[in-house]
């Protein structure tokens, strides 16, 4: 019974000193975690559930998004309509995965419907904003009359800056997350290395009684 109370008392020490440390470095695992995996971003949404049913739900990175978007800015600045440059992102991306193969599927479903919808297909397919932010540049250009090009070369921008963000956030987490590690361990070792003489004095006491 001594020793329990004993080792109770150094894990509480523990947590005392470590306890804001650790929730610190809990919150932002739990960030960076949220970020790269859609389950996670969707349970801090509370749309957990309504993903969790929606079956035809997939995932993709931001450069396959930015190459597509630009393959259909290159066909929309030929003239191309945007029909046309629909069925040459098919032929060009079709192996690019999942993403390839969704929008191979979209493609032959929904483009006789309209070009429009061929993109909120792929927008629900992956739960993208970004091609939702497509469609509605698309949907201001048809009625402002700008051309699809120019609305269609501000998206490639806009996802090109989101990936340099998420490089440079990635950049300067680096050095911390390999340093963080190293320092706790030496610092919980020392921790105990500090502690166990007054442990074992502590243990003896209650071992030997008055």
């Amino acid at each position: 019974m001594g020793v329990g109370f004993g080792l109770l008392l150094v894990a509480i020490a523990i947590l005392l000193v470590l306890g804001d440390d650790l929730a610190y470095w809990l919150r932002r695992v739990w960030r960076f975690q949220s970020e790269r995996y859609s389950f996670l971003r969707n349970l801090k949404r509370g749309r957990l559930w309504q993903r969790f049913r929606q079956r035809d739900h997939f995932t993709t990175d931001l450069v396959t998004l930015r190459d597509f978007v630009l393959t259909l800015q290159l066909a929309t600045s030929l003239e191309d309509t945007l029909a046309g440059a629909l069925t040459r992102a098919a032929d060009y991306m079709g192996d690019r995965g999942v993403f390839g193969q969704r929008l191979i599927t979209q493609v032959r479903s929904r483009l006789t419907i309209s070009p429009e919808a061929v993109i909120q297909g792929l927008a629900d397919d992956f739960d993208s904003d970004e091609l939702r932010e497509v469609m509605e540049r698309l949907d201001l250009a048809r009625d402002s009359g700008i051309s699809y090009a120019d609305a269609l070369a501000v998206s490639v921008e806009d996802i090109e800056n989101t990936i340099r963000r998420k490089i440079e956030k990635d950049i300067q987490r680096a050095p911390l997350i390999l340093t963080i590690p190293m320092v706790a361990g030496v610092f919980f070792a020392a921790l105990l290395l500090a502690m166990y003489p007054i442990v074992a004095s502590l243990i003896s006491n209650l071992s030997t009684g008055p």
